[in-house]
C-alpha cells in the first residue's frame, strides 16, 4: 500500500472514530432520556393503580356514609342518647371506627356517647371538624384524621370520610356533617408501596401527602404525629433539589404532574401525579413515588456496555453491516411498529379489564359484608345488578379479541339465510334504547325499507350495527341525539342494496384519528366522552373485517364538535318472507312453568365443580332431572349401565380429565346399544374456534353450546329437543 493512501486511511479511520465517539456520547445521553421516560410511565401505572383503588375506596365510603344519612332520617330520633344509640349501631355494621354527627355550633357528637367541644379547655376540646366544612360549597371531604393526643385512645392512622347534611336536627340542634373515621391501613395495605424490586430490594417508594406536605400514607407505616414526616420538612433537612419548594408548591396548587431530582446521600428521581376532585369534593392529595438513581444507572450502564461491543464489531465489519442494515431497515421498522402496536395493546387491555375487575372485587367484598343485613338488600340488589354489568363488559371484551382473531385467520364464516331487516332494526332499536335514553339522549329510527326480507347474515349485521349505535351512545352528551335510518335501492329482481346510516350529535373525531379508525386497537381518547370503560378499541376494525365479508362497504364522516355519520352499505338477495316470521323474529324467553318439559333425564359431564353445581340446579328448576358425571370416562360408563332409553340428552364438556369429551361421545356412539346412536349430544363449553366445533361434530355430537352459556337459548335448546323426541 502506498504511503499517500496509508494516511488518507488513517486520517479516514481517525474522523470515523472521533464520529464514533461522539455518536457513543450523543446515544448515551438519549439512553438515559429514553430510560428514565420508561420508569416514568411505570411509575405512572403505578400511581393510576393507586389512584383508581383509593377512588374506588372513597365511593365506597362515602356510599356508606349517605346509607347512614338516608337511615338516620328514617329513625327520626327525638334525644341525643338515641341519636348516639344509633351511631353506635350503625358503626357496628360497618367498616367505620367511630361515627361522628358535627353540629352548627362546633360540638362532636359520636358513637361512643361521648362530646367533644373546641370551644372548651379541657379534652373534649382536642378535636375540631367544623372547619373541614366552612366552605358552603364543600359537599364531600376526605382527609388525613389524627387526634392531638397520643393517650386519647383514637387510631392516630386513620382517613377522616365526611358528608354534609342538609335540614338535619335531634333534640333542637341542626347537624351540618357526618363523619366516618376508618383505619389507614386499609388503604396502605392494598397500594403497591415498594416496587422496582431488583435482588429482592426495593429501589422505589410510593406515598401520598396532602398540599401541604404532610404525609398521608408512607412506605414505613409510622405514625404521622409529629413535624419530621413532612416532606418539605425533609427537604430543608439537607436535601438538595433539581427544583426549589416554590416551585414544587406552585406545581401542586396547579394541580400538575411533573418529576424532578433530590439529592441527599443518594440521588433519587421523584414522580408527583394529583388527585382529581370530582363534583363539590374535597381531596386535596398527592401521588409520590421515589425511584433511587442507580436503577436508571444501572439500565444505562447495561445498554451502553452492550451498546459499545455492537459499535466495535461495526467498525470491523463496516461495510457488511451497512449492507445487512440498509437492506433490512424497513423488516425493523415494521417489527418496532409491531411491538409498539403490541405494548399499547397490552397497556389498554391492562387497564380495560382492571378497571371492571376492581369493580368486582369490591362489589364482591360489599355484598359479603352486607348479606346478612336485612337493611341493606336493595343495596345488595343494587350491586348485583352491577356485577353483572360488569362481568358482561368483561365478556364483550373478550368476544372482541376473540372475534379480531377468528377473522384475522379466517376462520369466521359468513352464514347467507332469510332474515326480516325490519325485526332485526327492532332488535337493536330494543336492546339499544334504554342504554341511549337513561343518558339524556334521544334515540330515533327511521324505516325506508319496501323489501324487508333479505339473505344475509342477520347476527353479524347486528353486531356491525350495536357496535355503532354503541360508539355513538358513549360519545353523544345530554340532551343529543342518534339516528338510525335504514332504506334500500332494488338492483334488480333478484337483488337489493341497503344502507344503514347511524348519525349522532356527539363530541366528534379528529381528521388524524379518521384515518386510523378501522386500523386494530386504535382509540381516541377524549376527556369530553362520558365512557369510563373504553374497551379494546377492536369495535370498528371488526365491524370493518365483518362488512368487508359480507362484500359490503362501512363509511365514515366526522369532525371535532360536529358529530359522527357512519353509513353501512351491504347488497343482498331479496328472500322470502319465512311462514313463522313472527314467532322466529319473537325474542328468546325462559320457559314458563307451563312449558317446561317434566321427567326427562339429561347425564351431565362436566370436571368443574362450579359449573356443575350451577347447571344442575338450573336444568332442576327447569324440570329435568340431571345425573352428574366428573370426567369423561365416568359419563360413558353411566351411560353404558343405564337403560335403554333412560337419558335423552347428554351435556358434554370437551375437555375432562381422564378421558376428554370428543374421545366419550365416540365410545358412547360405537356403544352396541339401540339408544346410542340417537341420544343426543351437545358440545357444552368454553372452546368457541371453529376447529374446535367441526371436531365436537366428527365425534359424533349434535350441537354445539359455548360457555359462558346464555340460559335462555340454552334451555330454548333443551325444551325444543326433548319435545321433538316425544
Amino acid at each position: 500500500m502506498k504511503r499517500g493512501n496509508k494516511i488518507f486511511y488513517i486520517k479516514l479511520f481517525g474522523i470515523f472514530s472521533i464520529l464514533i465517539v461522539l455518536l457513543v456520547i450523543i446515544y448515551t445521553i438519549q439512553l438515559r432520556k429514553v430510560i428514565e421516560h420508561n420508569i416514568i410511565e411505570s411509575i405512572s401505572e403505578t400511581a393510576l393503580h393507586d389512584k383508581r383503588f383509593i377512588r374506588t375506596c372513597i365511593e365506597f365510603f362515602i356510599e356508606d356514609l349517605k346509607g347512614i344519612a338516608k337511615r338516620l332520617d328514617l329513625y327520626e330520633c327525638k334525644t341525643i342518647p338515641e341519636m348516639e344509640t344509633r351511631l353506635n349501631l350503625e358503626n357496628a355494621s360497618t367498616e367505620f371506627t367511630h361515627i361522628y354527627l358535627v353540629a352548627e355550633d362546633g360540638r362532636i357528637y359520636t358513637d361512643r356517647f361521648l362530646v367533644y367541644d373546641p370551644k372548651k379547655s379541657n379534652l373534649a376540646a382536642r378535636i375540631d371538624l367544623l372547619p373541614l366544612f366552612s366552605d358552603d360549597s364543600v359537599e364531600v371531604v376526605v382527609s388525613r384524621f389524627d387526634d392531638k393526643a397520643e393517650f386519647a385512645g383514637i387510631s392516630r392512622e386513620s382517613i377522616l370520610y365526611g358528608i354534609r347534611l342538609n335540614n338535619y336536627s335531634v333534640d333542637g340542634i341542626r347537624m351540618i356533617a357526618l363523619i366516618g373515621i376508618a383505619n389507614i391501613n386499609f388503604l396502605q395495605d392494598h397500594m403497591i408501596i415498594d416496587s422496582f424490586i431488583i435482588n429482592g430490594k426495593p429501589n422505589g417508594y410510593s406515598s401520598v401527602i396532602d398540599y401541604n406536605g404532610n404525609y398521608i400514607i408512607g412506605h414505613d407505616k409510622n405514625i404521622y404525629l409529629n413535624d419530621s414526616n413532612n416532606f418539605f420538612h425533609r427537604l430543608e433537612s439537607g436535601h438538595s433539589s433539581t427544583l426549589t419548594q416554590e416551585s414544587i408548591r406552585k406545581k401542586m396548587k396547579e394541580h400538575e404532574t411533573f418529576n424532578f431530582y433530590i439529592n441527599n446521600d443518594k440521588e433519587n428521581l421523584v414522580y408527583f401525579a394529583p388527585f382529581e376532585n370530582e363534583n363539590n369534593e374535597r381531596i386535596n392529595w398527592y401521588f409520590i413515588m421515589s425511584v433511587d438513581n442507580d436503577v436508571l444507572v444501572k439500565r444505562q450502564f447495561t445498554f451502553t456496555m452492550m451498546s459499545l461491543v455492537l459499535l466495535v464489531v461495526a467498525v470491523l465489519i463496516l461495510s457488511s453491516l451497512a449492507f445487512y442494515g440498509l437492506s433490512n431497515h424497513n423488516k425493523l421498522f415494521k417489527a418496532n411498529e409491531a411491538v409498539k402496536v403490541r405494548s399499547e395493546f397490552l397497556s389498554n387491555m391492562s387497564h380495560e379489564i382492571r378497571t371492571p375487575l376492581n369493580g368486582l372485587i369490591g362489589l364482591n367484598y360489599l355484598i359479603s359484608n352486607a348479606i346478612d343485613n336485612k337493611n341493606k338488600l336493595s343495596q345488595v340488589k343494587d350491586w348485583l345488578k352491577k356485577s353483572k354489568s360488569l362481568a358482561d363488559y368483561l365478556l364483550s371484551l373478550l368476544n372482541d379479541i376473540l372475534d379480531m382473531s377468528k377473522l384475522q385467520s379466517g376462520k369466521i364464516d359468513i352464514i347467507n339465510v332469510p332474515f326480516s331487516i325490519e325485526h332485526m332494526i327492532e332488535d337493536i332499536w330494543f336492546m339499544q334504547r334504554d342504554n341511549i335514553e337513561r343518558r339524556g339522549v334521544s334515540f330515533v329510527v327511521e324505516k325506508d325499507v319496501p323489501v324487508p326480507w333479505v339473505k344475509g347474515d342477520e347476527v353479524r349485521t347486528k353486531q356491525v350495527l350495536v357496535n355503532i349505535v354503541g360508539n355513538a351512545a358513549k360519545f353523544t352528551p345530554e340532551g343529543g341525539r342518534i339516528t338510525l335510518s335504514v332504506s334500500q335501492r332494488r338492483e334488480d329482481d333478484a337483488r337489493v342494496t341497503t344502507t344503514y346510516r347511524c348519525e349522532d350529535t356527539g363530541i366528534g373525531m379528529s381528521r388524524a384519528f379518521l384515518e386510523k379508525i378501522f386500523d386494530p386497537f386504535s382509540q381516541e381518547r377524549d376527556g369530553k366522552s362520558d365512557a369510563t370503560l373504553k374497551g379494546t378499541g377492536l369495535g370498528m376494525p371488526i365491524s370493518k373485517e365483518l362488512v368487508d365479508a359480507m362484500g359490503g362497504e362501512i363509511h365514515v364522516e366526522s369532525a371535532p364538535g360536529q358529530g359522527s355519520v357512519f353509513t353501512v352499505i351491504l347488497p343482498s338477495p331479496i328472500a322470502e318472507a319465512l311462514p313463522d316470521a313472527e314467532a322466529a323474529s319473537a325474542p328468546a324467553h325462559g320457559s314458563t312453568p307451563e312449558e317446561r318439559v317434566k321427567g326427562r333425564k339429561i347425564l351431565l359431564a362436566e370436571d368443574a365443580e362450579f359449573n356443575a353445581e350451577f347447571l344442575i340446579e338450573l336444568l332442576r328448576d327447569e324440570g329435568f332431572d340431571v345425573v352428574h358425571a366428573e370426567n369423561g370416562q365416568t359419563t360413558l360408563e353411566t351411560f353404558r349401565e343405564s337403560a335403554v332409553g333412560e337419558f335423552d340428552i347428554i351435556l358434554m364438556d370437551m375437555q375432562m380429565p381422564v378421558m376428554d369429551g370428543c374421545e366419550a361421545a365416540a365410545a358412547i356412539r360405537k356403544l352396541d346399544r339401540p339408544d346410542a346412536k340417537t341420544v343426543t349430544i351437545f358440545a357444552c363449553t368454553a372452546n368457541t374456534f371453529k376447529e374446535d366445533m367441526d371436531r365436537a361434530i366428527r365425534s359424533g355430537m349434535d350441537d354445539f353450546l359455548t360457555k359462558p352459556i346464555d340460559i335462555r337459548a340454552f334451555l330454548e335448546k333443551m325444551n325444543k329437543r326433548v319435545r321433538a323426541r316425544e
